[in-house]
């Protein structure tokens, strides 16, 4: 998707949204502090917020409404229909057809029947985001939808929404304040600060040095009660009683160890001989992709200088199995 915007918005309060910008990414992220403007961009391009130009794969859609831009939208609110069953709300649209597939994806397919007023809150925002891709649309387009879950929760919403975004090939655009959200989900990512654009290109390069809350989600299978085997290697993981078989997990990339020996009497019980596939430099961080299992591992610059880290160099990744999140069953 190749996205043109341009916006000049002012609001009563002072506040004045600046925005000319071209890109093309197949999920974006729009980043920054609250009051920055990331809501009044969004709404510039979802077409709630008129006057501005918004150009999409050299498709006008300045004067078209939300709905004759087929945007599906989730805000930090569900908006659930509450007299209408689940399957009622995933079936709203009238481009809505086959919700089967959907509903199994996002694990709603049990529910259903259920009224909105008989959910959780993360099975709400998973209806949600089933009925915004059940409407067929051209662009998705999320506002902090995330907000107000508890931590197990969110970071099992974003393990879901990665999973459908890949599994629906349809471009999205991302809007939060939180680093693990935009680095985990987008591609490209536009930085907005006191209304104008403070930076923008690869989601990696839009972090603060304080944004090192970036996620890792991966799967595997248990083979025994707190051990999982993901892909080439066994790792030890507190996880419930019941759980079983196929299953999510996830970890920051914060909270990874490399070491370029095997380290030697220590607590953590994983330690994972593997490679570095590529290296982010920034500013003042270094985001590590490792090979086997494939994970992301942040260091500082100082680290990456003292460890001398090229691409391709033998490491060993130390986690922890209490930083080893279950995230819950994973499909077959």
């Amino acid at each position: 998707m190749i996205l043109e915007i341009e916006a000049n918005v002012s609001r009563p309060n002072g506040f004045h949204l600046i925005v000319e910008e071209k890109w093309s990414a197949h999920a974006t992220g729009i980043a920054g502090p609250s009051g920055g403007g990331k809501t009044t961009l969004l709404n510039c391009i979802t077409g709630s917020e008129r006057g501005a130009r918004v150009i999409v794969d050299g498709e006008d859609w300045s004067e078209w409404s939300m709905q004759e831009r087929k945007i599906g939208y989730v805000t930090q609110d569900p908006l659930l229909f509450p007299h209408m069953t689940v399957k009622e709300n995933l079936l709203y649209s009238p481009r809505a057809s086959s919700i089967g597939p959907i509903a199994e994806m996002l694990r709603i397919d049990h529910l259903l029947e259920r009224r909105p007023a008989n959910l959780s809150g993360g099975e709400k925002r998973r209806v949600a985001l089933g009925r915004a891709i059940a409407s067929q649309p051209r662009l998705l387009v999320l506002d902090e939808p995330f907000t107000g879950l508890d931590e197990i929760l969110r970071r099992e919403a974003m393990s879901v929404l990665h999973s459908i975004k890949q599994w629906s090939g349809v471009p999205m655009i991302l809007v939060s304040h939180l680093a693990d959200e935009i680095v985990g989900l987008t591609d490209w990512t536009i930085r907005l600060e006191n209304g104008s654009v403070s930076k923008r290109g690869p989601s990696e390069s839009v972090l603060n040095e304080t944004e090192t809350r970036i996620d890792n989600y991966f799967s595997g299978i248990i083979l025994e009660p707190g051990l999982v085997r993901c892909g080439p290697c066994d790792l030890k993981v507190i996880l419930p009683h019941d759980a079983d078989g196929p299953v999510r997990l996830a970890c920051y990339a914060n909270d990874i160890l490399l070491s370029k020996k095997p380290p030697d009497e220590i607590s953590a019980r994983n330690v994972i001989p593997t490679k570095i596939k590529l290296i982010h430099g920034f500013e003042k961080i270094t985001l590590v992709d490792l090979e086997a299992p494939s994970l992301r591992v942040l260091v500082t610059r100082e680290a990456n200088r003292d460890l001398d880290l090229v691409t391709g160099m033998s490491i060993y990744a130390i986690i922890k199995a209490s930083s080893i999140v279950y995230l819950g069953p994973a499909e077959n």
